[in-house]
Parts: structure tokens; C-alpha cells; sequence
């Protein structure tokens, strides 16, 4: 052979090779995700760090917001695809039709959030006439006024003081501008941090467990169907993987939340990842619905907000929903 020829060879097959990667490359669709800086996104890093979207032919490309309240706003005004948030945010959101929930996607077990008070608050009685901080429209919000409720304090008898972030709360519990108010995550140790306050109880006393959807634009799963049973298959393996590998999922987790990796790994010690789509979800669903059906003047009901097809393609067996 040549030298000519082995140059034309060369050239061929690197124009062949190059060709064959442009076009796998071409083949991976976006879908553009919202998460919040926690661990509301566990599935979705962990599969975008596995690989199990590049194997269903998905270019996740994914943005951080500080709360997933903004996650799921971002499906509203067209910044995102799809998003995971906690069953208050999603519900209060979903009239309109705008948004469809694909599925459950986590639940979170009792003492997520802890109820941080002032040191003279020895008792939930002590918390008539004081000032209790919400994160308003979250799930933190419901537990506030549940945990209220179970312990006979009406509304009108304290003041609720309402902010947009959890470092904004724990601010404002450090500088006394409130007495009190469940946080979660890192936010616990620096409220208490000082020796000023502690944590009096947790989300258990508040005798509610929340979960969280991945929702999505219905716009979107319209008009790709197969993309979004795509995406439910490879959250889906990202859920069995961190079931499975909880030291190697919190490390990557933290890696793109930059949260520090043992309170990731404590964190997922208080939430169970797995999709799914059954009574447990259509009971929380509901339990919200009636509490915003106080202040909503449209109803929003499980059947009309929650799209179950989509699920049942993508793993059947994570559907059991009774009449």
C-alpha cells in the first residue's frame, strides 16, 4: 500500500468515526430540569452522573434554583421541562392545566424538618403571641400550620411571618426578628449554632409526611410522550441505584449541589427514592387539596392534577392506584 493510500484510509476512517459520534451525538434529545439546591434532584444528578439518560437518548440539562417552589415556577414560564418539588408547591400550582404530574418521586420520612425555637419557648403553648417564620407556599408552610393545628394554637393567636428561602428563616432566627420555625437540611445547625435556640420538635409532631413529584410542562409531554416515558425509565434506575449505593450516590449528589457530603447523606437517611403512584400519593395529593381549597377558588383534585399513562408505560408495576 502507498503511502497516498494509507493517508486516504486514515482520513476515511476518521471522517467515519467522526460521523458516528456526531450522530450519536445528535440522537440525544434536551429536556431542560429544575431541581433545588438539596436533595430534591437526587434521581435526576444521579442519573445524569450514571449515564442512565445518555442510555435513553437524553441531554439532561439541568439548573439549580434555591427552592424547588422556584423549580416548579420555572415549568410555568417556560424555563424548564420538567422539575421535582414537594406536594404543597406542585398542588398550589397546578390549576390551569399548565402543569401534569408524572409521578411520585420520593417520600419524605418524619423529622426532615425541625422545629427550631428561641430558648425562652419551652412548650408549643409558648408559641401564642410569638413570631413563626414559614417558607411560604412550601411544605414547610402546611407542617407549620398542621403542627399549629395539633396543638389547638389558632392562626390569629401567633403572628406568621412569611420569606422566600430557608437562609433568609435561619437568618432571621439568629437576628430574633422571629422566635421560631421548622427548618431542614444545614439550616438546623446554623440556627442553634450560638446556643440562642434548639430544636423543640420535629415535622413528626406536625402528623404529616410529604412527598415529592416530578412534574412537568403538559405542553411538553404532549408534544414528546415517548421522551417523558424516556426520562421516567432512567429516574427509575437512578432510584434502584441509590437504594442500592448510598455512600456513592450522596457523593455525587453533593458534588453538584455543593452541599457538604455528609449532610447529603444524612439527608437521604430521611427520604425514600423510588417512582410510584399509588393510594399513599392520592391521600397527600388530597390532604392538600383541602387545605388550599380554603383559599382556592378552583378545586384541584388528584385525577385532574396527577397524568398516571406516562408511568405506566415507563414501569408498570409502580402504578397501583384503587377506584
Amino acid at each position: 500500500m502507498t503511502r497516498f493510500k494509507k493517508i486516504v484510509l486514515s482520513l476515511a476512517s476518521g471522517l467515519m468515526l467522526f460521523s458516528a459520534g456526531m450522530a450519536g451525538a445528535q440522537a440525544l434529545e434536551p429536556v431542560r430540569f429544575g431541581v433545588d439546591a438539596y436533595t430534591t434532584g437526587s434521581q435526576i444528578w444521579v442519573a445524569k452522573e450514571k449515564g442512565f439518560f445518555e442510555k435513553e437518548g437524553i441531554d439532561a440539562q439541568i439548573t439549580t434554583f434555591a427552592t424547588g417552589v422556584e423549580a416548579i415556577d420555572a415549568l410555568l414560564i417556560g424555563r424548564a421541562d420538567m422539575a421535582v418539588g414537594l406536594d404543597f408547591p406542585i398542588v398550589s400550582r397546578i390549576q390551569g392545566g399548565k402543569l401534569t404530574v408524572l409521578a411520585g418521586i420520593f417520600h419524605s420520612k418524619p423529622g426532615f424538618h425541625k422545629l427550631v425555637v428561641s430558648s425562652d419557648i419551652k412548650d408549643a403553648k409558648d408559641l401564642v403571641g410569638k413570631k413563626i417564620g414559614i417558607a411560604t407556599g412550601t411544605a414547610q408552610h402546611l407542617i407549620t400550620m398542621k403542627y399549629l393545628d395539633e396543638n389547638g394554637i389558632s392562626e390569629d393567636k401567633v403572628e406568621i411571618v412569611g420569606f422566600t428561602s430557608l437562609l433568609e428563616i435561619v437568618a432571621s432566627l439568629r437576628s430574633g426578628r422571629i422566635d421560631a420555625a421548622f427548618v431542614w437540611a444545614d439550616g438546623t445547625e446554623k440556627s442553634t449554632d450560638g446556643g440562642n435556640h434548639y430544636v423543640l420538635t420535629d415535622d413528626a409532631a406536625a402528623k404529616r409526611n410529604s412527598s415529592a413529584y416530578i412534574a412537568a410542562q403538559t405542553e411538553f409531554v404532549e408534544k414528546h410522550p415517548d421522551l417523558t416515558v424516556a426520562t421516567l425509565r432512567a429516574l427509575n434506575a437512578a432510584s434502584q441505584f441509590i437504594a442500592a449505593n448510598k455512600d456513592e450516590a450522596a457523593a455525587l449528589i453533593a458534588k453538584n449541589t455543593r452541599a457538604p457530603r455528609d449532610t447529603v447523606r444524612d439527608l437521604l437517611n430521611y427520604n425514600e427514592f423510588a417512582l410510584a403512584l399509588t393510594d399513599y400519593e392520592r391521600a397527600g395529593f388530597k390532604e392538600v387539596a383541602d387545605f388550599l381549597a380554603k383559599t382556592k377558588s378552583q378545586a384541584v383534585t388528584f385525577d385532574t392534577g396527577v397524568n398516571p399513562k406516562y408511568l405506566k408505560e415507563a414501569a408498570p408495576d409502580l402504578v397501583k392506584l384503587g377506584n
